[in-house]
Parts: structure tokens; sequence; C-alpha cells
């Protein structure tokens, strides 16, 4: 498999991706505890890359929409992003896999109660109040794209028409 990226949820950048090395904000529902996570992307969707909190943002997104059979190392479903983070073994394949299965197609994206919002380290609003949500980067995070190129001029509108509805 190559390699992987998402859009951004937001337009406060002219950057429509994100690529190796971008600083980033994940937004995390209120449900489950709110606020966001900071970090840089490295590639395939890992989350703090090397160190001893590694996760995965499938295996977040499984969590967030609540997807059967997950494995976890407590005693109940993790249901909070801390808890995801210390017990919900994210990177695991099982539930990475099983994020993949929810959110890889932008038709599945539509469908989902939590899609990722993966956004700009500037973005200073809630999840909830981000509109967008981050669809698969058409060029695979190889290289930095823009909103007015071809390739995310689609992902482009989507986020205008979510915007003013």
């Amino acid at each position: 498999m190559g390699s992987f990226s998402w859009t951004r949820a937001d337009r406060k950048t002219k950057r429509s991706n994100l690529t190796d090395g971008d600083s980033y904000k994940i937004l995390i529902p209120k449900e489950f505890g709110g606020g966001f996570i900071k970090d840089k992307y490295v590639d395939y969707g890992y989350v703090f890359y090397d160190t001893d909190h590694e996760a995965d943002l499938y295996g977040i997104l499984a969590y967030w929409n609540h997807c059967d059979g997950m494995i976890y190392d407590c005693d109940h479903y993790p249901a909070t992003m801390e808890e995801i983070l210390k017990y919900g073994n994210t990177d695991l394949q099982n539930n990475r896999c099983k994020g993949i299965d929810i959110g890889c197609y932008d038709e599945d994206i539509d469908k989902l109660k939590y899609p990722l919002k993966l956004v700009s380290a500037s973005y200073n609003e809630t999840y909830e109040e981000c509109k967008g949500r981050s669809y698969g980067d058409p060029n695979q995070g190889f290289f930095k794209g823009y909103w007015c190129q071809d390739d995310y001029e689609k992902y482009y509108k989507k986020l205008r028409e979510i915007e003013n509805n």
C-alpha cells in the first residue's frame, strides 16, 4: 500500500491537504471530551509517532463511531479520548481496519456521526463548530496541495456548501 493522507476540514490556510511534517490539529467531539490534539503529520494516519503513546487516526475514528469488535485493555469500551488513547490500541490492525471500513471513501465519510476533522494548526473553533470534514487526499500526501488545484476543487466546493448551509 502506498502513502495516504487527508484533506483539511477547514479553509483557514491555502493548503488543502496534510503532508509529512505538517503541524495540524485533530478536533475531538464533545462526547469524547472535546478540545483537540496538536501533532505533526507523519503519514499513514499515525498520531504521536515514535512515542510511547502512538495512535492511529483510523483506530480513533472506529472508537468515535462505536464499531463492534474493538480490542481494548480495560473492562469497558473506552468512552473518552483519554481512555481511547490509553486503552484503545488504536494502532492494532483489527481496530485500524474497522476505521478504514467505515471511513475510507467519501460516501462513507459523509454518513458518519463523527467523521475525522483534521484542521490547520491555527484553527480555533471546536469540533462542533467546524462544519467541514476530512476526506482522503486524492494525491495521497505525496506533495502539498492547494484549494485552487483541480484535484482539490471538489473538496473546496463541498466545504463552501457546508459552510453556507
